[in-house]
């Protein structure tokens, strides 16, 4: 994981390699009914996924945890290179986790019959928001994993 500062905000890196083909794990990240199955950080379950997938198109997802309250993340797909990019603007929707808009790139890459994806978040605006989020994103990760090795 590398991590920096750059001058439009916060950036965020992560790496992980994950035991399926790029078609695979894009699909994770772009169907709905998939997205349903493992999104979110451990923990939470999927309310919502909307999913207009096009560039220009919004999505939103909601997730939960058991009796607690449903976070909505939202955004716009800005570039969509299927099954090799895929990059869209994020924004919590709830006041209390709102920190401004960001943008999430990913990078699939086979290895074999794997993929390294390479997740970029950009634009974060503070040092503290960045390292929330890369404890989020190792977290969902990890659920995405366990997902494709079912």
């Amino acid at each position: 994981m590398d991590e920096a500062n750059s001058q439009q905000g916060e950036l965020l890196f992560l790496e992980r390699t994950f035991d399926a083909l790029p078609e695979q794990v894009f699909a994770a990240w772009t169907n709905p009914r998939l997205l349903e199955q493992w999104w979110g950080p451990p923990g939470t379950v999927v309310k919502v996924a909307e999913i207009d997938f096009r560039v220009g198109g919004r999505y939103r997802l909601g997730v939960q945890r058991p009796g607690q309250v449903t976070y909505f993340v939202s955004g716009i797909y800005q570039n969509i290179q299927p099954p090799h990019k895929l990059a869209f603007t994020w924004r919590w929707e709830n006041a209390d986790m709102d920190i401004g808009s960001s943008l999430v790139t990913l990078e699939f890459r086979a290895n074999g019959n794997k993929t390294d994806l390479r997740l970029t978040h950009a634009q974060l605006s503070t040092k503290e928001a960045r390292i929330a989020h890369s404890e989020g994103w190792v977290g969902i990760l990890e659920k995405l994993a366990r997902f494709l090795s079912d």
